[in-house]
């Protein structure tokens, strides 16, 4: 029943407020909703891809309908998720085999399995789709794979002790956390030597830069953590315990932060660098993303088999769509120009 309710409000949603698509039309075209929906394997979709770790596939969310409309099986316990920027590859890390999936996007189906270090986690793709940074939990390595041989051909030493989760390329720099040694490594991706470290609060997770701004999760803190990248200042803001992943408006006027361990996201306020707004209840959230206009939010709920949708202006939930058991990152593959603003 709560389905069945859920669905007939995101109908709704869809007939008022449904995205642009690239013919002039809106969402609340039944054909052009069937038309996007149809072919999952169709490159000009949009869409989100959800590995889930304990079913060893990837979903495939068709964001016009907010249906899944595919998946695609992977190695074992897969985690995160990159794209080409062509999007006819994804780039899947499996923890438990230890490899990275290369997965055409229009086949659907997984064309290769590229072993790399233990436990690979977090993924950075350069601009020119050639190289391949791969976070392995299980030692003091950053995996550089070549993508058209497909296999590692260097390996960028973080120094003794040093544990790689995510890693953010930024330009021709790389942020790598560690979330046993509280600290982001700054590495040269040319020199492949580490030029730079900085402390952080307690397990750091995800990192990401926006001009110029680096932005970090960190769980047991509970914090979101700020750093200017040229003058070394920083801000820390109390998100509660538990923070995971963010992700900031283009405007640079809020984030988002979850939090896996308190099954919240917050929304923040960078101007005041307050929490202005929180949802609960949001089982085991974890990674999120954008639509490509930013009225919504995807988080993946690693405790309930699903993602949850958010509106990001009010800071409300819609809706919810089944996904693979324990989904963990999540992805929008949309090409430049294409699709419109979903």
């Amino acid at each position: 029943m709560k389905q069945s309710i859920l669905t007939a409000v995101f109908t709704g949603l869809l007939l008022t407020t449904g995205c642009a698509l690239e013919n002039g039309g809106s969402g609340n075209d039944s054909n052009s909703n069937e038309e996007n929906a149809g072919d999952a394997g169709e490159l000009t979709n949009v869409q989100f891809y959800v590995p889930s770790e304990e079913e060893d596939l990837v979903s495939i969310i068709d964001v016009v309908s907010g249906e899944p409309v595919g998946t695609v099986d992977v190695g074992q316990r897969p985690t995160l998720v990159t794209f080409a920027s062509t999007m006819r590859q994804a780039f899947v890390a499996n923890q438990d085999s230890s490899t990275v999936s290369v997965i055409n996007t229009q086949s659907l189906e997984e064309t290769a399995e590229i072993e790399v270090g233990p436990r690979p986690h977090g993924l950075a793709l350069t601009d020119n789709n050639s190289t391949l940074y791969v976070a392995t939990v299980g030692d003091q390595y950053l995996d550089v794979i070549d993508t058209g041989e497909e296999e590692i051909t260097s390996q960028i030493d973080l120094g003794d002790g040093a544990r790689s989760n995510y890693v953010y390329l930024d330009n021709d720099t790389l942020y790598v956390t560690d979330h046993e040694n509280h600290r982001i490594y700054v590495v040269d991706a040319n020199s492949e030597e580490v030029t730079d470290t900085i402390e952080t609060g307690e397990l750091p997770r995800v990192v990401r830069v926006y001009d110029g701004t680096v932005y970090v999760a960190s769980a047991e803190s509970g914090t979101l953590e700020i750093i200017d990248t040229d003058s070394g200042d920083s801000t820390t803001i109390e998100t509660g315990f538990g923070a995971t992943d963010v992700v900031v408006s283009e405007d640079g006027e809020y984030a988002i932060v979850t939090s896996v361990e308190e099954s919240r996201a917050v929304k923040v306020d960078l101007e005041s660098a307050e929490v202005s707004a929180e949802i609960d209840g949001l089982d085991g959230a974890k990674h999120l993303a954008f639509n490509r206009e930013e009225s919504r939010v995807y988080i993946t709920l690693s405790e309930s088999s699903e993602v949850a949708v958010i509106a990001t202006d009010d800071f409300e939930e819609e809706y919810r769509i089944d996904v693979g058991e324990m989904p963990h990152g999540i992805e929008i593959k949309a090409l430049p120009g294409i699709g419109g603003s979903c």
